[in-house]
């Protein structure tokens, strides 16, 4: 982990980040074109397999090297299954190779389900997603730096993002002011949050260190903990399940703008 937070390729500039997304997606969607949809189509293919697992601040040596993957469907069951009942939209925002709607629309068949996302190929393979299997399923561009202030959510809807906001950096006021004008019924984050990381931990010191050299999200909790200060929103849950994978784990947050907020 040191050699690879000491490598000079490990930083990325957005136009390189947004162009290694459209690569995966497209081979995504190339693969569940291919394979008539099946959901093993659908995996990212960051999870490429590893004996190692982060958990509660120390380390996991397990013989199945898909652990990290089997235990990250069990948690968005658990996340989902928790906050998105009764829900009759769910948006995901940086819906990527679309695993996140299958979910989504086996708990929630009733549901409509829309993946929003930056890159073509993305929303092509939700497109088809849907048309392919008949589910509730749709694929629509949307931009996480800039969202369309003219795109709006269904009444009562919830947003989801899940391993998508890493990009942001520090750039997500934008979206957290979209986010707070839209109203929906609740927003849930299953995402890396480096505010909740305890530097005298040196796996979470080694964390933080990656993320500052990937320059993922930050400032994100300090934001919303700012904006609940002021009245603006509603935090329902944040917490750290300690569960990840070796470079870095994701946190749970879960909010909705306040009913008198602006």
């Amino acid at each position: 982990m040191l050699t690879l937070i000491r490598s000079p390729w490990i930083e990325r500039s957005a136009d390189e980040n947004r162009a290694a997304w459209e690569r995966g997606w497209q081979q995504n969607l190339d693969e569940a074109r291919a394979s008539g949809f099946t959901p093993d189509a659908l995996k990212p293919k960051y999870f490429r397999g590893n004996r190692f697992l982060r958990w509660q601040g120390d380390v996991l040596v397990c013989d199945n090297p898909q652990i990290e993957h089997d235990l990250f469907i069990l948690a968005r069951r658990l996340l989902f299954g928790s906050f998105l009942p009764g829900i009759h939209t769910i948006y995901e925002i940086g819906s990527g190779s679309c695993n996140n709607l299958w979910l989504l629309s086996e708990l929630f068949p009733d549901a409509r389900i829309i993946g929003l996302d930056w890159v073509a190929p993305a929303v092509q393979l939700a497109t088809e997603l849907g048309q392919a299997t008949g589910r509730r399923i749709e694929g629509r561009q949307f931009d996480m730096l800039n969202p369309d202030p003219a795109f709006t959510l269904e009444p009562g809807a919830a947003v989801v993002t899940v391993h998508a906001l890493e990009q942001l950096g520090a750039g997500h006021g934008a979206l957290l002011d979209w986010l707070t004008a839209s109203r929906p019924a609740v927003v849930l984050h299953y995402e890396p949050i480096v505010e909740f990381y305890d530097r005298a931990n040196v796996l979470d010191y080694l964390a933080l260190w990656y993320s500052e050299r990937r320059r993922y999200l930050t400032g994100f909790w300090t934001e919303l903990s700012v904006r609940r200060q002021a009245g603006r929103i509603e935090v329902l849950d944040a917490r750290r399940p300690g569960l990840g994978g070796v470079y870095h784990e994701a946190s749970v947050i879960a909010w909705k703008p306040s009913a008198s907020g602006t």
